[in-house]
């Protein structure tokens, strides 16, 4: 997104990251192809597709007897019951809000979905078009068990570019992989799934103009997550796939993965449209000039001492995202994976959690001192980040003024991307923060003397000034006050170590306020007398 900004402004831009999936990103969104040229190649690559894979998305219109191709197919979790051995299919213990089974239904055992055992997954219902063109929810047919079973006994299996996610790795713990045996990459890909999609990714590495062929595996690269069991299903609507763990829902989606595509590939398309095409944007620029390095932040060898105007980071924020372990599920098919040594994470498990804080603090402090390198006298660097623990914005503060920019930022902004994520829609009843701050820091004109301490804040005084001041009613999340919280410490030089979102989720219920659990947004519940 820096690039594209730098494009659309005419400025250079040397864009680096560690990853390689990012990269493979920033070229889809800067490679520039026609709208006709991007359909008739998406096109061949879809019909090549479905020609090789044959019936395997076909099933039976329960209306009419028809053969028509599913629109999605989906599947439930089933537990065998540790007391009686009865088996239960998760999906078909749901209440009406799509909650989870109480109990056995032989025996009445409580149901712990931790420690009962998992049998085989199983499909229990497929989505079709209907015949007044809206979709239509039916049983499942002989049919389509028919064409399940094939799929799982097919070779081309063997060829579906797969990773192991390997036990040191973050994710490995988190997301509970040893004990589901989830264990590589392609395990998150139904037989069926994969094997379309095997049968599409081949078909895209045959197009041989380079640009075509970009344009077409960026779009296929940002369809895995959903053609994965790791799309969720919900009594409303699908819940997308969580990027920040290999999370799968008792209850998931198997959508038919050429359906997926051609939306991606229309996204795409209008992209383009945006980037290049539309007035004042990129074609009406003499100037195309950037760059992706592979290059970790705190070695930015590539470019020279004070020869950059401005800096934008977003380094991750702390132990939000490990970054490298979720992208092997699209390195798997890029062919290259993300070197993960030099990643700015903060690691919570396994042996690398000791001595984690003071290596994620250790990159920063370098990763800032590099950019203070390559960039002017007096210019700026904007950094982007979030995180609910006071201690790791106090960390991110002690590393900006340690690599000698001024300590206090010349403005702070707070950032509401307007979409909360999955896990954000318990911002409320979880320490989730969903609003990230944009700090905007100077280098001096000359290399200061003297480092000015920051002074430890009291989070109690601040929280209770920032609550005083609100309105009884409003859009505003606990992250927003949150948020506010911080800037303000900052703006006045001071780091709040002992705050936490978790703090002022106390406090606004102490002054009366509620969250409001569908929305995550606060309101004033006045205390009867």
């Amino acid at each position: 997104m820096t690039g594209l900004a730098a494009l659309q402004l005419n400025r250079r831009a040397r864009l680096s990251d560690i990853s390689v999936l990012g990269q493979h990103i920033a070229r889809g969104y800067l490679t520039d192809v026609s709208e006709a040229s991007l359909r008739k190649a998406g096109s061949d690559v879809v019909r090549q597709a479905q020609e090789a894979i044959g019936t395997l998305y076909t099933t039976v219109r329960a209306g009419n007897g028809g053969l028509v191709t599913f629109i999605r197919t989906v599947w439930s979790f089933c537990y065998r019951c540790p007391r009686c051995d009865v088996e239960i299919v998760y999906f078909e213990q749901l209440d009406e809000r799509g909650k989870g089974p109480r109990g056995c239904p032989g025996c009445g055992c409580r149901f712990v979905r931790r420690s009962w055992c998992r049998s085989d997954d199983v499909p229990v219902h497929v989505v079709v078009p209907g015949e007044d063109a809206r979709q239509a929810t039916q049983p499942l047919t002989s049919l389509d068990r028919h064409n399940i079973r094939e799929a799982e006994r097919d070779p081309r299996l063997r060829e579906v570019p797969s990773l192991p996610i390997e036990p040191h790795r973050e994710m490995y713990g988190r997301s509970g992989l040893g004990k589901s045996r989830m264990t590589e990459t392609a395990n998150f890909f139904s037989a069926r799934n994969a094997i379309a999609l095997l049968e599409l990714w081949k078909a895209i590495q045959r197009i041989r103009n380079h640009d075509l062929r970009q344009n077409l595996r960026f779009a296929f690269t940002a369809i895995l997550p959903r053609a994965s069991k790791r799309y969720q299903w919900s009594p409303m609507r699908p819940l997308n796939a969580q990027n920040q763990t290999y999370y799968i829902a008792p209850v998931y989606y198997e959508w038919n993965v050429f359906d997926l595509f051609k939306r991606k590939l229309s996204a795409v398309i209008r992209a383009n449209e945006v980037l290049f095409r539309r007035q004042l944007m990129l074609d009406e620029l003499p100037l195309r000039d950037v760059t992706y390095h592979i290059a970790s932040a705190h070695q930015l060898d590539h470019i020279e001492n004070m020869s950059v105007d401005y800096m934008f980071v977003d380094p991750p924020f702390g132990s939000n995202i490990f970054y490298s372990d979720m992208n092997l599920f699209q390195e798997a098919w890029i062919g290259r994976t993300t070197d993960p040594t030099f990643e700015a994470v903060v690691y919570t498990t396994g042996r690398k959690k000791d001595g984690a804080m003071e290596r994620y603090a250790n990159l920063l402090r370098k990763s800032f001192e590099e950019v203070y390198r390559i960039l002017k006298p007096g210019r700026h660097m904007s950094v982007v980040f979030g995180n609910s623990s006071g201690r790791i914005w106090g960390l991110v503060q002690r590393s900006l003024r340690d690599a000698g920019f001024k300590p206090v930022p010349v403005h702070v902004a707070i950032l509401d991307k307007g979409q909360r994520s999955i896990k954000g829609l318990n911002s409320g009843s979880e320490g989730v923060v969903t609003i990230d701050l944009v700090l905007t820091v100077q280098k001096p004109d000359e290399q200061p003397t003297t480092t000015r301490a920051l002074e430890n804040g009291d989070s109690t005084t601040l929280i209770m000034e920032e609550i005083a001041g609100l309105p009884r009613s409003g859009d505003q999340s606990p992250s927003h006050v949150y948020a506010r919280i911080l800037r303000t410490a900052i703006q006045r030089g001071l780091v709040l170590d002992n705050l936490h979102l978790g703090d002022v989720l106390v406090a606004l219920r102490s002054a009366g306020f509620a969250v409001n659990q569908s929305t995550g947004l606060i309101s004033y519940l006045p205390r009867s007398a």
